[in-house]
């Protein structure tokens, strides 16, 4: 009984351990590396939500930083009660005022206050109904100079979106490369990112003229600088899409 009782509470304690690592991304500069507002195909609609939650009991002053592509950065504040929620639908139109634009959103709060946001990217107007994705915004003291992606995929009816974006006020090298599944190098270029911009390369097998397949590794690199890597695997059939954000091993 004695050893039962022992086994049961380092069992307690290994729990307890893993609760304490559990993931949280929210903090005091969100970074949501893309945003936006397109037509889509049929005369479809791509649209933006973006949701906003504060798990603590102070009251959070928040700042929007919307850095549409080609144009001036947009700003706008809100204040989040207490342990409650916010849902800005349709972003970009309801809250910026663009009817067709698309960059990157900073969420930031200030006296050592944190928060949490999320986007979700999605079709509207489809017969088939809606279809997206969800976006996490991760703090940008969480992100690094590597933006690690594998396992992806752009075969069996799949095919591959990638992008990076550049939160900080300086521009970024990049150094973007394409590998198989044994680290073969299949493409690689580099070019210079400008604050507070984002790129992407839709379908990139097609775009880049790589021979589709399974199990590739796309990477982001920069130097001494935060970079937020992100790939999106999208069914060609259904539009359903999954999005992988970049890791940092090698960070």
């Amino acid at each position: 009984m004695r050893r039962f009782s022992m086994v049961v509470m380092v069992l307690v304690l290994s729990l307890a351990a893993l609760e304490a690592r559990a993931l949280n991304l929210g903090g005091e500069v969100m970074v949501i590396p893309v945003i936006g507002r397109f037509p889509g195909a049929g005369g479809t609609q791509w649209r933006t939500d973006v949701f906003l939650g504060n798990p603590y009991t102070p009251v959070v002053n928040v700042t929007l930083r919307y850095y549409p592509s080609g144009g001036s950065v947009q700003t706008r504040s809100i204040a989040l009660q207490p342990f409650s929620t916010t849902t800005l639908s349709d972003i970009v139109l309801n809250t910026f005022g663009f009817t067709n634009s698309g960059g990157m959103l900073e969420i930031s709060t200030t006296g050592g206050s944190s928060t949490n946001a999320r986007a979700r990217i999605y079709n509207s107007g489809n017969p088939a109904g809606e279809f997206g994705q969800s976006v996490p915004g991760i703090d940008k003291n969480y992100l690094n100079r590597q933006a690690y992606m594998y396992g992806l995929s752009g075969i069996n009816g799949n095919r591959l979106n990638v992008g990076v974006a550049n939160p900080n006020d300086t521009d970024a090298p990049i150094t973007f490369t394409v590998a198989d599944r044994n680290n073969v190098i299949l493409y690689s270029s580099s070019f210079t990112l400008a604050p507070h911009a984002y790129v992407q390369y839709g379908d990139i097998f097609n775009t880049l003229g790589i021979p589709a397949q399974d199990g590739v590794v796309v990477q982001f690199n920069t130097t001494e600088l935060r970079i937020y890597g992100f790939a999106s695997e999208v069914r060609n059939d259904t539009g359903d899409a999954v999005f992988i954000f970049g890791l940092s091993p090698n960070s």
